[in-house]
């Protein structure tokens, strides 16, 4: 290949997007990036300070507090990047997004998960019910780490199939 043809084909491409979008206010990535996590944080630090001057919790105000500041901060975060976000330099969504290979896979992973819950659930309520039934044995909360595990268990079934599946097929 010459030299030529490198150079227009290199010139032919479009630059790549950011994905996250273009700062309202001019400037780069960094600095959307820090203006949107410190206008949360913000945001959230005086929305946990409110709560915790109304509610009284048991643990004490700071630790209250501390977990309220964690608890909305990504929240904030997501509210602040709608407002500084230019949205014109968003990538443009796929017109019919049922249609792509990667719904495609997606549902076919998702289906294999829900029988594979379907399957596993039928079993444990089984199993809870001749539990109680003949041993004598109340399984309240053991039942609720049990159904806590099955759904962790579902996730990563889910990313494993999705993955498999697109790995053999893309």
């Amino acid at each position: 290949m010459s030299n030529t043809n490198r150079n227009q084909s290199s010139t032919d491409r479009q630059p790549r997007a950011l994905a996250l979008g273009r700062s309202r206010f001019g400037g780069g990535a960094g600095q959307l990036l820090l203006l949107v996590l410190g206008t949360s944080l913000f945001l959230a630090a005086g929305l946990s300070t409110v709560f915790s001057l109304l509610v009284d919790f048991q643990e004490g105000f700071w630790p209250g507090w501390i977990n309220l500041t964690l608890s909305f901060w990504m929240v904030a975060a997501v509210i602040s990047w709608f407002v500084f976000v230019d949205r014109s330099s968003l990538p443009k969504p796929v017109k019919n997004p049922e249609q792509t290979i990667e719904q495609s896979w997606r549902t076919r992973a998702q289906a294999t998960v829900w029988r594979d819950l379907i399957i596993l659930f039928s079993v444990g309520c089984f199993a809870s019910a001749m539990l109680m039934l003949f041993a004598d044995v109340v399984i309240s909360w053991p039942l609720s780490l049990v159904c806590a595990g099955l759904v962790w268990f579902a996730l990563g079934d889910y990313m494993i199939r999705y993955q498999m599946i697109k790995r053999a097929e893309g």
